[in-house]
């Protein structure tokens, strides 16, 4: 009798530093993200950037940091090797843009690196070079700072080089990169070379003449300053005027403590002041510029440190409102407002509390009296008698919840899916924007996929159901960028799975809703701009029925 083979085994290291790449190198435009990153921690006052077919045949990034030395430079190309945290405490304290010692070592994984370097009290540089699992360290001419020169991206991982996209969509997907990161260090010289062509050239400069000169002299006329500040908060930046919008969100830029990180609800605390000033299908341009106190926040909950988590989270959106609503009060609104927004639930957390971290939110008492005609949410408040829409709140909360990045939920077994050539080829285009959501979907064969989690906030839905409802948004889509895909097909999956009109709801289940709608940062309305919620003051019942 034999012994049946062990299933469980440890995956070789070169087999585990390549997957462990993909955390970090998602294609040249991630590299390009990780370079800079450490330029700009380097302290470096001007990078170029240079590419070949997008950044798959060359990447180059020059600065003018402070290099490495001879001694350091062979841990460079160490996992986990930094410069940047030396203790768990200073993992509450992040200052730098990478901290992770990944960078280089995820990138050498995948392509031929040569790195190029001089410590500014060195005499003589050092070329650092890396094929596979050979390094050569040897002494050679350099200027003070440090070149990196990546060559053959994913040369060994052929299954990932076959989903990147065109050399002009790469290349385009790096220049928007070096643009968040040019508005954000505006002190900081910036150049891209694509081919051989000069696409971005950048002295430093104020903020509004950087952004001038990235988005267009005609746009900087038109953007107002914002500011606000208390404590360990402070929001800054540029918002258009309401006589200038765009047809997407393409030109709104987020940063955190000089980190670019997506929109996510920061878009809703932006946009909400708009509202009767801009119109319809209209989206203003920003750049805003948010910096916390680091224990205030989570930069490692995002495999890229695309994102973040507050801890304070109304508190920050609250502020950026303000910030946004003083700006643009010389500019009245147009018409009324739907309903009376009059809110049912506690205020936001005090900023002034943002130095006292894990003060939770309470959220205000609303104690749900019943349901009419199977819609509607009747709830007793201090002011009155609030009527909720129990489709448009849930749909609400749902949504919040998906761009919040909750953490994807296994699925045990995985759900097959089996869709229609079409859709199979949409999702094969769009699998970042699905786990950007906390789906992890991968292909099986033919149209066939495997749904392997779903976010926890859509737990117990119908997989196949939910995704075929997703892919149907996608050709509504075909132009946006990933933010802005990803927000969209959020609010699709949210009004998938939220509770429906004409569906009884027991008293528990009314409670719970409520609860959750008080605790969203927007309750007033759905993510299509429907109202959540209207309420009836003491007040007017009192007139209504001539008590007053």
């Amino acid at each position: 009798m034999t012994t049946p083979a062990p299933r469980i085994h440890i995956l070789p290291e070169a087999v585990a530093g390549r997957i462990a790449a993909g955390e970090v190198v998602e294609n040249p435009a991630s590299v390009v993200k990780e370079l800079v990153e450490n330029a700009l921690d380097a302290g470096a006052t001007a990078i170029s950037v240079e590419v070949r077919d997008g950044g798959l045949s060359l990447i180059r990034v020059n600065d003018n940091g402070t290099g490495i030395s001879r001694a350091e430079a062979p841990l460079a190309l160490a996992r986990f090797a930094t410069s940047k945290i030396h203790s768990i405490e200073d993992l509450t304290a992040i200052r730098t843009l990478g901290f992770r010692g990944e960078a280089l070592p995820s990138i050498a994984a995948v392509s031929h690196v040569e790195v190029l370097t001089r410590a500014q009290d060195e005499i003589e540089g050092t070329r650092l070079r890396a094929e596979g699992d050979r390094i050569s360290v040897e002494p050679a001419a350099s200027p003070v700072g440090c070149s990196v020169t990546v060559r053959d991206l994913f040369y060994n991982a052929p299954a990932r080089r076959k989903f990147m996209k065109s050399p002009l969509r790469e290349r385009e997907r790096i220049h928007e990169t070096l643009i968040r990161y040019a508005l954000i260090y505006p002190n900081v010289a910036f150049r891209f070379v694509a081919d051989g062509r000069e696409l971005l050239a950048a002295p430093p400069a104020s903020p509004l003449e950087r952004l001038g000169a990235l988005l267009g002299r005609d746009v900087a006329g038109e953007m107002l300053p914002i500011h606000w500040e208390a404590l360990d908060l402070r929001v800054s930046g540029f918002i258009s005027r309401p006589t200038l919008g765009r047809a997407s969100r393409a030109e709104q830029f987020y940063a955190v403590n000089g980190r670019p990180i997506r929109g996510g609800l920061l878009v809703v605390a932006l946009e909400r002041p708009y509202a009767g000033r801009l119109p319809p299908g209209r989206y203003p341009l920003a750049s805003v510029h948010i910096e916390i106190a680091p224990h205030l926040m989570d930069v490692n909950v995002h495999p890229r440190k695309a994102e973040v988590r507050f801890l304070q989270e109304r508190s920050v959106y609250w502020a950026l409102s303000q910030a946004v609503e003083a700006a643009l009060s010389p500019y009245p609104r147009q018409g009324q407002a739907l309903v009376d927004f009059a809110w049912p639930f506690a205020e936001a957390a005090a900023p002034a509390a943002l130095h006292e971290p894990a003060t939770p939110y309470q959220a205000g008492a609303l104690r749900p009296i019943g349901q009419m005609h199977f819609s509607y949410i009747l709830a007793q408040s201090a002011e009155g008698l609030v009527v909720v829409d129990q489709h448009a709140a849930h749909e609400q909360v749902l949504f919040e919840r998906l761009l919040r990045q909750a953490q994807p939920q296994p699925l045990t077994p995985p759900a097959r899916l089996t869709l229609t050539p079409r859709e199979a080829d949409a999702l094969m285009e769009n699998l970042e924007a699905f786990l950007g959501l906390g789906m992890e979907v991968e292909p099986f064969g033919g149209n066939t996929f495997l749904l392997r989690s779903l976010p926890d906030a859509l737990a117990g839905r119908d997989p196949q159901a939910l995704i075929t409802a997703l892919l149907s948004e996608l050709d509504r889509y075909r132009n946006v960028g990933l933010d802005e895909l990803r927000e969209k097909l959020a609010m699709k999956a949210a009004c998938t799975a939220a509770v429906k009109a004409g569906e009884p709801l027991m008293p528990d289940q009314m409670a719970a809703l409520l609860r959750d709608l008080g605790e969203a940062w927007s309750p007033a309305t759905c993510p299509h701009g429907r109202p959540a919620f209207i309420t009836l003051t003491l007040e007017e019942l009192e007139r209504r029925f001539l008590r007053r």
